[in-house]
């Protein structure tokens, strides 16, 4: 994603170096963009040693894996975020959450950035109900992780972080 024009004042940025970095600095007043990224909560659900997986229904990467969430609204806490997200995309309650990590992304090809914060989550009982941007909802077994039908490298990450996590953890006799 290539930004031409200030926020500020609507003139035109143009790439300067500044502490080592690429900037866009605006030529008529000064303002500088840094293109921070967005924040998204993000659940790693798990039940029953499976891992819950969404088909997106839009783009970017329509019809891949994925794992629930989306980006915070402003005043929004990542935990009410994440809250927000179960409701609207499985229509469903949060019984626990724990934080995994965070994890760095670009929205899309040539997307904006992301930093995904992700939760190992229980829902609480009930049926699920996907929401308009899940295409269909399935259960996979951890060993059986679709890697190659996710098309987000942060969500193969954090599916990898916890595998791993869960047999080590086992081999220490947790």
């Amino acid at each position: 994603m290539t930004y031409r024009f200030c926020m500020a004042c609507g003139g035109r940025l143009r790439r300067v170096r500044q502490e080592g970095l690429d900037r866009l600095r605006c030529r008529r007043c000064g303002w500088i963009f840094y293109g921070n990224p967005i924040p998204a909560a993000v659940a790693l659900v798990v039940r029953a040693g499976r891992v819950l997986l969404g088909r997106r229904a839009n783009a970017p990467y329509r019809g891949t894996w994925d794992l629930p969430g989306g980006f915070l609204e402003a005043g929004e806490t990542p935990e009410r975020g994440l809250s927000r997200e179960m409701r609207e995309e499985l229509g469903a309650r949060i019984r626990s959450a724990r934080f995994l990590g965070f994890f760095h992304e670009t929205y899309g090809p040539g997307g904006f950035p992301i930093l995904a914060v992700v939760y190992r989550v229980r829902l609480a009982p009930g049926p699920l109900r996907r929401g308009s941007d899940v295409s269909e909802l399935r259960w996979f077994p951890r060993r059986e992780l679709p890697y190659r039908g996710i098309a987000f490298p942060s969500v193969r990450r954090a599916l990898a972080r916890f595998v791993a996590h869960r047999v080590r953890g086992k081999g220490r006799g947790k």
